[in-house]
């Protein structure tokens, strides 16, 4: 798609409507939820395995106001029979807005009881660092949730502005609850030196509204943080000579679409992909395929099953059951975290003719442990930028740092932390960002 084109796709799917506007908060359950296994059906003496079993209540939550207690089984909703399946269940959860009583029937010590849940609003976030906005932007279809933060005592200033653009999935950056959650600890970090930020979480994901985010592709998902940025254009607060983007993952990829036409004093990404889809997906399967101890004559015979599905499904835009028809051995690489025509869209991207076209100085990162992103494509970034625009951009190459933040010293040892509960964080990427994003202001 040329590059014009796709500018004003952007901004005829991006809102441009500067006010606020109304989006109602979610429910705040306050369930975790597991379905029920062999061992749970055994244990709970069930006829079957519908139902879902309650792991755990969180405090101030609807849940725990209706008296809703661990080891309790669900076993219908409102009029609904709750099935095996537990994305069915919190689907179901959807329908009910703030204000709303639902019957719970749940099976407690081998007894039927009956609660009713009132439906309490999700906490908002809140931090001694910053104030907090909730607002919402349009993007087509879709109402997003947009959250404004504003550091804590710059009530007099106008300060610079971070868009922060998330990885890709389908889960939301709006986590209150969870003050650890990297998403709040970078922006604790910017707060704490003096900028604003822009959140907008992604179609049906937290307060968002709109097609689900499983249906969603990646113009669509772009053109949400397009709006963001024009709604960031009209806070009175904001520096607009200091405006930032960082991309983190699949954000470095939307990084360059969202800047495109912007008037940017930088952007920031980290651990991301500049090649086709293809091109990376491939050297990504070999590489945590080399990592697994897989045999190379059997990571070939994979890599050449991979290569013809991945044409037929990216090239040949055929849909997943087609390709599988041909190649079901292709199944694993055709597995993504959204939607396939999300991956279509991708492969069509020239992500360096959107590099070149970017007159803005670009600080490209990667953690030297990541096995899911490459240095490839981080220093082809940084190569195409600065031989469009001479010593616009530069690439630093983190140590002990992988995808996640977490501290590994190598790959091998990253891909074994992503079995960790709680692995150990390496921040000093954000330090980095800070000192980067400090000195441009001042440049």
């Amino acid at each position: 798609m040329k590059l014009r084109g796709l500018i004003l796709l952007l901004l005829s799917l991006g809102s441009h409507h500067l006010r606020a506007q109304q989006l109602p908060r979610r429910v705040f359950v306050g369930i975790d939820l597991q379905g029920i296994t062999d061992s749970i059906q055994q244990r709970y003496q069930l006829p079957n395995k519908n139902g879902i079993l309650v792991r755990g209540v969180r405090p101030q939550s609807s849940a725990q106001a209706a008296g809703l207690l661990p080891n309790d089984v669900i076993l219908k909703m409102g009029s609904t029979e709750v099935g095996a399946n537990v994305g069915e269940f919190v689907g179901q959860l959807r329908q009910y807005k703030v204000g709303d009583k639902a019957p719970f029937v749940v099976l407690r010590n081998g007894r039927k009881i009956r609660k009713t849940v009132t439906f309490k609003a999700f906490p908002k976030d809140s931090s001694p660092f910053y104030e907090v906005q909730y607002a919402s932007v349009t993007a087509g279809a879709n109402q997003l949730r947009s959250i404004i933060t504003r550091p804590t005592g710059a009530a007099q200033a106008k300060v610079p502005m971070v868009l922060f653009i998330q990885g890709v999935g389908c889960f939301s950056v709006d986590n209150p609850l969870n003050r650890a959650d990297v998403t709040n600890r970078i922006i604790d970090s910017l707060s704490r030196h003096g900028y604003a930020t822009m959140r907008v979480d992604k179609t049906g994901m937290g307060d968002s509204k709109g097609t689900p985010c499983a249906e969603s592709d990646l113009l669509s998902e772009a053109a949400g943080y397009k709006a963001g940025l024009a709604a960031i254009r009209q806070l009175p607060f904001v520096d607009q000579q200091n405006v930032f983007i960082t991309g983190f993952s699949i954000g470095g990829v939307m990084a360059p679409l969202v800047a495109q036409g912007e008037n940017l004093k930088g952007v920031v990404v980290f651990g991301t992909v500049s090649r086709t889809f293809i091109e990376y997906l491939l050297e990504n399967k070999r590489n945590q395929s080399q990592l697994q101890g897989l045999p190379a004559d059997s990571i070939n015979s994979l890599l050449r099953t991979y290569s013809a599905a991945l044409h037929l499904l990216l090239t040949d835009k055929q849909t997943p059951a087609q390709v599988l028809a041909k190649y079901p051995a292709a199944r694993r690489v055709l597995t993504f975290p959204q939607h396939y025509t999300y991956m279509q869209q991708w492969q069509d991207l020239n992500l360096p003719a959107y590099w070149q076209q970017l007159n803005a100085p670009v600080l490209v990162l990667r953690g030297a442990s990541d096995y899911i992103s490459y240095s490839i494509d981080h220093q082809l970034i940084a190569d195409v930028v600065n031989r469009a625009h001479p010593g616009n951009a530069s690439f630093v190459l983190l140590p002990d740092t992988d995808h996640h933040f977490n501290r590994a010293h190598d790959m091998a040892e990253a891909m074994r932390m992503d079995e960790q509960a709680n692995p150990e964080k390496n921040f000093e990427f954000m330090r980095v960002i800070l000192n980067w994003l400090d000195g441009k202001q001042k440049a």
